[in-house]
């Protein structure tokens, strides 16, 4: 069944579009919508507490959420993109399904943190700091409607991630379709301004919503996605954290 459906998916270049930008959607919508009601129950029965409070300027969630469909425009765009690589044979997929599904799940996570720290980190070199990556850090506070709230050469560098896997592997479909899901996901809890883990250090694995907020609050620092490895090698961790 996931054949059928990615044969007719990549069956022509408007089929691509047209469901890339239906699925970024729903992923949109479903997993901001679950975070949202997850929270609200956390806040009540588990205390749960803001990061930091710059408080909301006005229509920020209006603004996040047009520009995140924005984003999902570009994404869906980028379908396009991948369907003529399969078609020209640039791009492979596999259609197995089997226990492999779960190491190729794996790699792309890492090759997901590895990918979004290198364009994090060219996104906040002078230029591309001051006319791109402006655009996501004029939420100071963020919310969870942040996530695909970009510039859209922001998004179409964010929307690469995909590309070099599937031209040098055949990674399974459901391992493919895996990535934006633990992607948005990720993104979501980096971005809601909560702290999980209050007790633990802000270096701490398990702090990556903390310093995502700190990232957003102080404009520079803490470019990994969700491990801290990356920022403790190239010491690019935002310093006297508070």
């Amino acid at each position: 069944m996931l054949e059928a459906i990615f044969s007719w998916v990549f069956e022509t270049w408007y089929n691509a579009f047209l469901a890339l930008f239906i699925f970024f959607n729903l992923l949109y919508w479903s997993v901001t919508g679950a975070g949202i009601l997850v929270f609200r129950y956390l806040v009540r029965r588990r205390g749960l507490t803001k990061v930091a409070n710059h408080h909301l300027y006005a229509g920020q969630v209006t603004k996040e959420i047009w520009q995140s469909m924005r984003s999902i425009l570009v994404f869906s765009l980028q379908g396009i993109m991948i369907q003529q690589g399969l078609e020209q044979g640039w791009f492979r997929i596999s259609y197995e399904l089997n226990w492999w599904v779960f190491p190729q799940i794996i790699v792309l996570f890492f090759w997901n943190e590895l990918h979004f720290y290198a364009v994090h980190a060219l996104l906040h070199t002078r230029f591309m700091m001051r006319h791109i990556h402006k655009v996501h850090h004029h939420s100071k506070e963020p919310t969870v409607y942040s996530t695909f709230s970009f510039h859209w050469i922001e998004a179409f560098l964010l929307g690469t991630v995909i590309v070099f896997p599937l031209l040098v592997f055949p990674f399974q479909a459901l391992a493919i379709l895996s990535l934006p899901v633990m992607s948005l996901i990720i993104n979501l809890l980096g971005h809601c301004n909560y702290d999980f883990f209050s007790g633990h250090a802000p270096e701490h694995i398990l702090k990556f919503s903390y310093r995502h907020s700190m990232h957003h609050k102080k404009g520079k620092g803490n470019l990994g996605f969700l491990l801290p490895w990356l920022d403790k090698i190239f010491n690019t961790s935002v310093k006297n954290i508070s």
